[in-house]
């Protein structure tokens, strides 16, 4: 069985791939191995990996939350179509792992005025890059391994101990071999494989707002203006305090706290 990535190439299917996100994803052994069965009685001729997805996806519905889970790259992708919300949320994956952070903050270099997009301190200082992308199959290539290196030997002399790269997609392995050779700390999708975007979000359950499939736009936009693009926060705050934060209506509030326990759970 082969099947056609996002980008064009073909690849053989890979079943183990699929078992291994469902049980990251909280599904049940038995639940993988038929996911992947109705995959194969559904398979036929130039099938995409985003019809593969799709049939996943509409047959985890039988355990609630192990979709909206499973389907946790597309719902970084959507935190889009601006690189912000995604800085946003980085900073308060690193902030869960003991980072200080601030965001946007403007330096001025050698003659530029630099907008940094996190900075981050536990132990050394680091300045962060983020390179955001919204859709699938793109990878984050070398120049902007480069273009990070280049900004913090701009900016060394504010503190700065090490570049970071950070990027929802993967890289490529030449930017990943020039990050190594000048010492820059870089997180993709997928790398480092103990420290990688997914696993740093799935360990602690530091999903994005976005992993609420029902999630509207406008809803969307207002807790990103209040700063919340961790699922998981909205359950520090009662119903109340979030209408005051959001200026949603409570009954709307009521529904999302709802469904973040059913994805995420409670601690």
């Amino acid at each position: 069985m082969k099947v056609v990535k996002y980008s064009g190439k073909i690849e053989e299917f890979n079943p183990e791939k699929i078992i291994g996100t469902i049980l990251r994803a909280g599904g049940s052994k038995k639940l993988a191995s038929e996911a992947v069965q109705e995959v194969i009685k559904n398979y036929h001729e130039g099938m995409t990996t985003k019809e593969v997805l799709n049939i996943t996806l509409g047959f985890l519905k039988k355990e609630p939350g192990v979709p909206e889970r499973y389907d946790l790259k597309r719902a970084i992708m959507s935190l889009g179509p601006s690189g912000f919300p995604f800085e946003i949320f980085f900073a308060s994956v690193l902030e869960n792992y003991g980072y200080k952070t601030e965001v946007g903050e403007k330096i001025i270099g050698r003659g530029f005025v630099y907008e940094v997009d996190i900075i981050a301190e536990k132990e050394k200082k680091f300045m962060v890059e983020c390179k955001y992308h919204n859709k699938v199959g793109i990878i984050t290539k070398i120049r902007y391994a480069k273009k990070a290196y280049e900004r913090f030997l701009d900016l060394k002399s504010f503190g700065f101990n090490q570049p970071w790269l950070s990027t929802n997609t993967k890289c490529s392995y030449d930017a990943i071999e020039y990050a190594k050779n000048v010492n820059m700390k870089i997180t993709t999708w997928t790398y480092p494989k103990t420290e990688s975007l997914r696993e740093l979000i799935e360990k602690k359950r530091l999903y994005p707002v976005t992993i609420l499939k029902s999630l509207k736009p406008r809803i969307k936009e207002r807790l990103y203006n209040s700063k919340i693009l961790i699922a998981k926060d909205l359950l520090k705050y009662s119903p109340e305090e979030l209408r005051q934060k959001t200026r949603l209506p409570e009954k709307e509030i009521k529904e999302i706290l709802r469904k973040v326990r059913e994805v995420v759970g409670a601690d």
